[in-house]
C-alpha cells in the first residue's frame, strides 16, 4: 500500500479543502451578506441585524425589535493546478464548482437589557471536483463537507456601556471524499487499470462561544469574541472499487516467484483499510477583537484583528476500527493564524454604502506539508456592498468579494508498496468571488 493513498485516506477522513473555505484553511467566513460588503471587518462592534447571533451575542441587546436575518452567499472558485514535474501521468487540471452558503438568525428582545438568539450556518465546508485522470488523481477527485452549526445564544446588557454575551453551539459533519489507486502500486501508473476509493465519515459535538460589547460613546463600540473548537471523532467507513488489475495474482512481478504480483499485493492492501475507520480531529478556537468607530453621525470605519488557533491541528492519524491498524498520518503542521480586515459605511438615508479590504493568512505554505485536498495560501480580500431601507420593517443587503489568493506550491513525496518513489509537484492559481444577499426583518 502507497503512502500517497494512506494519506488520501486521511485527507478524505478530515474532508476538510479550501476550495469554498476562504478564510484560513477550511473555514467559512461567508456568515453575513452584510458584513461580507466591508470585507468581514467590525464583525463584533458593528450591529446591523441579526447576525449578530454569531459574530457577537452581546450585541443582541442593541436590538430593540424582533429581528430575522436570512441570507446566501454564492461562491465561485476557480482552482488550476499546474504540473511541475509530477512523476505521476496525467495532466493538470482546473476544479471550477459554485457553492451555496446560507445563513439564518433570529434575535428576540426580552426587556431593556435582555435577548436571546438562534442561528443557523455554516462555519466551514468544502466542494470540489477534479476529474479521474488528473496528475493528482491518487490524492484527491471528489471532495464534499458539509458541517452546520445550530446556535443558540442569550445577552445581559450589565449597564448602557457593557453588554455580555453566551452561546451554545450543536454542530453536526458529514463528509464524502473520493480519489483514485494505483493499482500497479508505482510500477505503471495508468488510468485504465486505477482502482478507486470512497471515504464517508460523520460525527457531531457542542462548543461554546462567549462575548462581550463595549460601547464607551454613541460613536464607539468595541468587541471581543471567543469562539470554541469542537472535538471530532470522525466515523465511517472506506470502500473500494477494484480494478482487475488489483486483484491476486494480477499486475506485475515485484521479484522473483515466489514474490507476490502488484496486484495480489493492492488487493491485500485494500482489503485490510477497508471498513469502519476513524480520525480525531480538534477543530481551532477563534478570539476575534472588533472595533467601529463613527466619524460622522452617518460615517464609520470597522476593523477585525482575528486570531485562529489552527496549531491544534498537526499530525492526525486515522485507524481502522475493524483490525487497529494504523492507515496513516496526516502531517498538517498548522500554525496559528491572524486575519486583519478594516472597513467603512456612509450611511445615506435609505441607502448605506459598504467597502473593505482584509489580508487572511493561512496557516501552512510548506510545499512538503500542503495537501492536494488544502491547497491553501495567503489571501486578499477586496469588498463592496450596500444596504436598502426599504421599510421600517425591512431592508435589503448586498455584498461582493474577489479574493487575491497567492500560488500554493505543493510537493508530496511517497514511496509504494513496491518500493516506487513517487512525487506530486505543483502549483495551483486559484481565483475566487462570492457574492451575498440577505433579507432583514424587524416587527
Amino acid at each position: 500500500m502507497s503512502n500517497k493513498f494512506n494519506k488520501t485516506l486521511l485527507a478524505t477522513t478530515l474532508a476538510f479543502s479550501p476550495i469554498f473555505a476562504h478564510g484560513a484553511s477550511f473555514q467559512l467566513l461567508e456568515q453575513s451578506p452584510a458584513h461580507l460588503g466591508k470585507a468581514f471587518a467590525g464583525t463584533g462592534s458593528d450591529i446591523i441585524d441579526a447576525s449578530t447571533v454569531y459574530f457577537n451575542p452581546a450585541g443582541m441587546t442593541k436590538l430593540d425589535r424582533v429581528s430575522l436575518t436570512a441570507g446566501v452567499n454564492l461562491v465561485a472558485t476557480d482552482a488550476q493546478f499546474n504540473n511541475e514535474g509530477s512523476s505521476f501521468s496525467g495532466e493538470g487540471d482546473t476544479t471550477d464548482e459554485l457553492g451555496v452558503i446560507p445563513n439564518l438568525y433570529a434575535v428576540v428582545p426580552l426587556g431593556d437589557r435582555l435577548a436571546v438568539g438562534f442561528g443557523v450556518n455554516a462555519p466551514y465546508g468544502l466542494a470540489s471536483s477534479f476529474n479521474d485522470e488528473w496528475v493528482g488523481r491518487y490524492s484527491a477527485t471528489y471532495s464534499e463537507l458539509q458541517l452546520v452549526n445550530v446556535n443558540a445564544t442569550a445577552s445581559w446588557a450589565i449597564t448602557d456601556f457593557i453588554a455580555i454575551g453566551a452561546g451554545v453551539n450543536y454542530q453536526t459533519i458529514e463528509a464524502d471524499l473520493q480519489s483514485q489507486v494505483d493499482s500497479s502500486l508505482g510500477l505503471a501508473p495508468n488510468t485504465a487499470t486505477d482502482s478507486s476509493a470512497k471515504i464517508k465519515g460523520d460525527d457531531d459535538d457542542f462548543v461554546l462561544d462567549l462575548s462581550v460589547l463595549i460601547t464607551p460613546s454613541d460613536r464607539t463600540s468595541i468587541g471581543l469574541v471567543w469562539r470554541e473548537g469542537g472535538e471530532f471523532k470522525l466515523e465511517g467507513d472506506a470502500t473500494f472499487d477494484l480494478n482487475a488489475a488489483c486483484s491476486p495474482g494480477a499486475g506485475y512481478p515485484t521479484g522473483a516467484p515466489p514474490a507476490p504480483t502488484t496486484g495480489t499485493l493492492c488487493a491485500g492492501g485494500l482489503s485490510a483499510l477497508e471498513g469502519d475507520i476513524e480520525a480525531e480531529v480538534s477543530m481551532p478556537d477563534t478570539l476575534t477583537f472588533s472595533v467601529t468607530q463613527y466619524v460622522t453621525e452617518g460615517w464609520a470605519f470597522h476593523a477585525d484583528i482575528a486570531q485562529t488557533r489552527w496549531s491544534s491541528i498537526q499530525n492526525i492519524e486515522v485507524i481502522n476500527t475493524g483490525n487497529g491498524a494504523q492507515v496513516d498520518e496526516l502531517d498538517l503542521q498548522y500554525d496559528d493564524t491572524m486575519r486583519y480586515a478594516l472597513g467603512t459605511s456612509i450611511d445615506t438615508g435609505a441607502w448605506t454604502w459598504r467597502a473593505g479590504i482584509a489580508l487572511d493568512e493561512a496557516p501552512q505554505t510548506s510545499p512538503e506539508h500542503l495537501s492536494p485536498r488544502i491547497p491553501d495560501a495567503d489571501r486578499t480580500w477586496l469588498s463592496v456592498g450596500a444596504n436598502w431601507e426599504v421599510s421600517s420593517h425591512l431592508s435589503l443587503d448586498v455584498g461582493y468579494t474577489h479574493l487575491l489568493v497567492d500560488d500554493a506550491s505543493l510537493r508530496e513525496e511517497s514511496t509504494s508498496a513496491a518500493g516506487v518513489p513517487g512525487v506530486l509537484a505543483g502549483s495551483f492559481d486559484s481565483s475566487v468571488d462570492i457574492l451575498g444577499a440577505q433579507l432583514n426583518w424587524r416587527f
